[in-house]
């Protein structure tokens, strides 16, 4: 019996050795970033191993407008925020949405807890975070981007580092990946009698001009039956219409050019009703197929976004005096004098739809201004910098011609007085051979804020 007895105290001790030594292996269970408990967390690292400060990691912020149709954003910020990750293994990957419709919407019906912008902020400093790289996945920089960049550049002084990537669509190097990206996702559809409609979603923002320009750019690629469209704006459904029946499709591919296929790709391009973009081109007599599939969920636009936080990894980072500049930049009327010498791509706001900048680079050089702008169309022959009344007592001298860049699309090179206020700028109409009043606004958003001496 007393043997018996010693093998069980030994037993019981062994076990309870053993289980001592598993509790302190195992992770604590402990609320989520949904406050749903349950999710296992890790004890941070101590930071060695990265050269951050103890228990700290660099952070990359993925900022999104974000949606409320769980599916899509799994599998396309969801996606975008993994290829962060996987590129970037030394970064905790952090998620910001810009709608807060969305976020409320999210925390009634699943109590899922996502922070906006100022909130994501928050929490990076409370938390002690001192390197931050923030990453947008709009697809311009339209009133949505600059909300982003005016909301984080107040917190330029809360961090060692802070940096702002740029939109999917930035570059001429961006248009063509994201040209790429669709070419290799679409391939499936792209037979001879289709047409592939892509639908923006448009904005009153100068920006909108990305569409028009990605829509140059695809067609400069030798994607002709790739048409761009908007909702909200230009190029309407309508013009997207007109141009495919210009083609001898009998077929038309729905797809959204949006990062997530959320309400607009469901209900205004897919849905039933009488509006709808598949039932207008169904009644225009053409067979549909609607791909509800974002953009996010393409690896090539993931992959671009990865090297948009490259980029801005490589950034100086923003000072508190650089965002008060780079805010003030937006506000305000900006002359040569306060820009650095050299070349800045920038938008142009338009008084018409007609005279369509589609894109603009400016050039700064011993206290003057200069802009080529490349223009949609090719209806106007020549500009004046004032209206057109004062073009018509003007001598022809004054008058700026057309110019014409590698690709054949027309421009004009003109004068800029200031950036970010109103120029007159009478167009040519070659079909009405008549002066036609516009008025520009040369925008300093993409201007680097540390090209920028703004008092």
């Amino acid at each position: 019996m007393r043997t018996v007895k010693k093998i069980l105290l030994v037993t019981l001790s062994l076990c309870l050795v053993l289980g001592i030594s598993a509790c302190s292996q195992q992770t604590d269970s402990v609320p989520d970033e949904t406050g749903n408990e349950g999710q296992e967390q890790t004890t941070p690292d101590s930071g060695e191993s990265t050269g951050y400060p103890q228990g700290v990691k660099p952070v990359l912020l993925a900022v999104s407008f974000g949606t409320s149709y769980n599916e899509s954003r799994d599998i396309t910020i969801g996606a975008i925020e993994e290829a962060l990750q996987a590129a970037y293994p030394d970064y905790e990957v952090r998620r910001a949405f810009t709608s807060q419709i969305i976020i409320d919407i999210l925390a009634e019906r699943e109590g899922l807890e996502i922070d906006n912008v100022t909130e994501a902020m928050e929490h990076l400093v409370s938390d002690g975070v001192k390197d931050v790289v923030v990453v947008p996945t709009h697809i311009m920089s339209g009133y949505e981007y600059n909300d982003v960049v005016a909301e984080v550049s107040a917190y330029a002084d809360q961090f060692d580092s802070l940096k702002i990537g740029s939109p999917l669509l930035n570059t001429d190097d961006d248009y063509d990946a994201a040209i790429a990206a669709l070419a290799e996702e679409t391939a499936d559809y792209n037979t001879d009698g289709t047409a592939i409609v892509l639908m923006g979603h448009g904005t009153e923002h100068a920006a909108n001009a990305t569409y028009a320009a990605l829509q140059q750019k695809l067609t400069d690629a030798g994607c002709t039956n790739y048409f761009v469209g908007t909702v909200e704006a230009e190029p309407s459904l309508d013009e997207v219409l007109a141009a495919v029946q210009q083609t001898d499709a009998n077929k038309v591919v729905l797809l959204p050019l949006m990062i997530v296929a959320g309400d607009h790709a469901t209900n205004d391009m897919a849905g039933d009703e009488d509006d709808s973009w598949k039932t207008v081109f169904q009644n225009a007599g053409y067979e549909v197929e609607c791909v509800l599939r974002g953009m996010g969920e393409y690896e090539g636009i993931q992959q671009l976004f990865a090297k948009h936080a490259e980029a801005a990894m490589e950034q100086d980072s923003l000072t508190a005096e650089l965002a008060d500049n780079a805010g003030s930049a937006a506000q305000q009327p900006i002359t040569a004098d306060q820009i650095q010498d050299g070349t800045y791509e920038i938008t142009v706001d338009s008084s018409s739809s007609m005279f369509n900048v589609v894109k603009c680079e400016l050039s700064v050089e011993n206290g003057a201004m200069t802009a080529v702008m490349t223009m949609s169309g090719q209806g106007y022959g020549m500009v004046f910098m004032g209206t057109g009344a004062q073009a018509l007592a003007a001598s022809e001298g004054q008058y700026i011609q057309a110019g014409q860049d590698a690709d054949g699309a027309k421009t004009f090179t003109v004068p800029v007085e200031a950036l970010n206020t109103d120029i007159n700028c009478a167009a040519w109409s070659i079909k009405k051979e008549q002066w036609y009043d516009r008025v520009l606004v040369f925008r300093s958003d993409n201007i680097p804020a540390d090209s920028l001496t703004l008092e």
